[in-house]
């Protein structure tokens, strides 16, 4: 009977620390998420700034070489300025798109930490309870023999105040 409470109560030990790992296991899945994601967005965000580089570059070389083509100039400075609108859109979209999974990811961590710490406060309560029925014994043994003591020094003062009197 003793074997099965202490395995019981190891089990509820394991389970609390299995759901507190599980915890910090999700932790670091959103935090290493939240950081492919910066990574994403910088990334897209430096790649559209050296684009943008290259096409002012070329604009402006263009312009250098032949400043008589007006028309020419004006047809590559609107394609340029449509093409860094494009690149704008595109980099608000997956911004966009990045904070929508980014909030999808809260919640879901949120609910894994939630129902983690739940486990972990149910298998505390449980290891407690059984800690605390393994010791009743103990404790209650050690309770009745302090009891009996007290009632045999009591007898024994009760009856030398009567050998006395």
């Amino acid at each position: 009977m003793a074997r099965t409470t202490t395995t019981g109560s190891q089990e509820s030990v394991d389970k609390f620390f299995d759901a507190v790992n599980e915890v910090y296991d999700t932790l670091l899945d959103a935090v290493k998420s939240s950081n492919d994601r910066g990574y994403r967005v910088s990334r897209k965000l430096i790649d559209e700034v050296e684009r943008g580089q290259r096409e002012a570059i070329d604009l402006t070389r263009k312009f250098a070489s032949s400043p008589r083509d007006i028309s020419g100039f004006y047809s590559g400075a609107v394609r340029s300025v449509t093409d860094a609108q494009g690149r704008a859109l595109e980099l608000t979209r997956q911004f966009l798109d990045e904070v929508t999974d980014s909030g999808r990811e809260a919640r879901d961590t949120l609910k894994k930490v939630i129902e983690a710490n739940r486990d972990a406060g149910q298998a505390a309560i449980s290891a407690t309870r059984d800690a605390v029925q393994r010791t009743a014994p103990a404790v209650e043994q050690a309770v009745n023999g302090v009891r009996a003591r007290a009632a045999g020094t009591a007898r024994k003062a009760a009856k030398a105040v009567e050998d006395n009197a």
